[in-house]
């Protein structure tokens, strides 16, 4: 087929959201034209509701951009790449090197998904070179899946959105389920004990597809990455970076509650890597030439919240959104739903495939459905999370980056993260039905 009649009917993630856009509008319609309003009024209010939600998640627009930048200019930091070229002929053998690569995507992506998306692609580039000069034979797309994995764990990580947006004052959600703190989601036992078990579920299935003859003849086009290196002075940005660190240092431990992690939301995170890239790269010409890298890959989500904010607005002045948590509500029960919210979560994620995004969209069904089976919701949270992140795998939009980077394909990567998708996700259902 023709590439360029291919790339004419492809569809984008932001066709996506406007055709879910178009959709809503539609249901709204029907909805408002069932409560005694005629189509022409209907419209005309939908219109109106569109438009007042439109910019009402500007500030979770900007912390997710921040989240962003900050991870992609840590991971393009020259130190840092060049470590990642150096520690790449380490491993000797095809299993130890898929293992390799997955393993330090998948903690550097619990530390931030910007982050393990950019240091996952650059280590499959590294290492798949590095195996080619040993004469080992490693397929580039598994490679390129263990290099991707690091968001099908994010979620539960120290940057998760919809763990640490609703640990935030104000957030959209605080009328209805107030405050949650990141001790009832991201640090919980439950969590944690889920998100190593992924990790061990995502290494064993690494392990067999490894040990399977892969076929190699895979054509590599990559797309060299420029590391930026630090700057040769800046005592100000230095002394700045360290300011920032030493102001969340004063209110984490001698705050006025001591210790706590009531402090921790997205806020505070992006304002830890604000200061971990500001120190690292020390004046502001390398560090304004780092973040604009991570900009130019966050155009995406500047385009799109906005549009995801109209949706939320729709669909809850409507009445919308009230009348599909009642039919959950008549149509499942506590044991039950759980599994809903997971499956649903892993769905809307191939339509919605930005994390805070979907959170935007679905986290108020989902927590006003909880609220009302008396669910526990720092868990419903986090079973929201598991189905989004676990989805990424079969989703190629947030895999752009390490597609350019590693010169493979969708369809060649899909070929494996497909079976880790599988793994994964059995491995989550079984966790809520059994555990939750």
């Amino acid at each position: 087929m023709d590439s360029k009649k291919s790339n004419k009917y492809s569809v984008t993630p932001f066709d996506i959201v406007l055709f879910l856009t178009l959709f809503c509008f539609f249901i709204a319609i029907i909805h408002l034209n069932k409560e005694g309003k005629t189509i022409v009024e209907g419209l005309v209010l939908s219109l109106g509701f569109w438009k007042d939600g439109f910019f009402g998640l500007l500030d979770f627009t900007l912390q997710m951009m921040m989240i962003l930048v900050f991870g992609y200019a840590l991971a393009v930091f020259k130190p840092i790449h060049q470590f990642l070229k150096k520690i790449s002929s380490a491993p000797n053998s095809k299993v130890s090197a898929v293992l390799f690569v997955g393993v330090i995507t998948m903690v550097s992506g619990l530390f931030n998904w910007g982050f393990g998306l950019i240091v996952g692609a650059l280590l499959a580039r590294f290492v798949s070179k590095a195996m080619q000069e040993k004469g080992v034979m490693v397929h580039p797309a598994l490679l390129g899946a263990a290099g991707y994995l690091g968001m099908a764990v994010w979620h539960g990580g120290l940057s998760g959105s919809a763990p640490l947006k609703v640990a935030e004052e104000g957030h959209f959600l605080e009328s209805s389920i107030g405050i949650i703190s990141v001790d009832q989601t991201i640090f919980t036992n439950f969590n944690l004990i889920v998100t190593a078990g992924l990790l061990l579920v995502f290494m064993l299935t690494l392990y067999l597809l490894s040990k399977k003859n892969l076929p190699n003849e895979v054509i590599i086009n990559s797309k060299e990455l420029s590391p930026i290196a630090p700057g040769k002075s800046g005592f100000a940005g230095l002394m700045v970076g360290i300011a920032m660190i030493l102001a969340v240092v004063v209110q984490f431990f001698i705050g006025d509650e001591g210790f706590g992690l009531e402090y921790v939301n997205l806020n505070w995170m992006n304002f830890i890597l604000f200061a971990l890239v500001l120190i690292i790269y020390r004046n502001l010409s390398q560090f304004t030439k780092a973040t604009l890298e991570g900009l130019k890959n966050s155009v995406d989500i500047f385009i799109q919240f906005p549009f995801y904010a109209g949706i939320l607005g729709l669909v809850t002045y409507s009445g919308l959104l009230g009348s599909v948590s009642q039919f959950f509500l008549n149509t499942t029960n506590g044991d039950v739903f759980p599994f809903l919210a997971l499956t649903s979560s892993a769905i809307v994620n191939l339509m919605v495939p930005s994390g805070g995004g979907q959170w935007a969209v679905q986290g108020p069904i989902i927590m006003e459905v909880a609220k009302n089976l008396n669910l526990d919701s720092g868990k419903m949270i986090l079973v929201f999370a598991y189905g989004d992140q676990i989805s990424n795998l079969l989703q190629p939009f947030w895999a752009l980056p390490l597609l350019a980077i590693t010169g493979l394909s969708a369809r060649e990567l899909l070929r494996y993260t497909g079976w880790l998708f599988l793994a994964g996700f059995t491995f989550l259902v079984v966790v809520v039905f059994f555990f939750f």
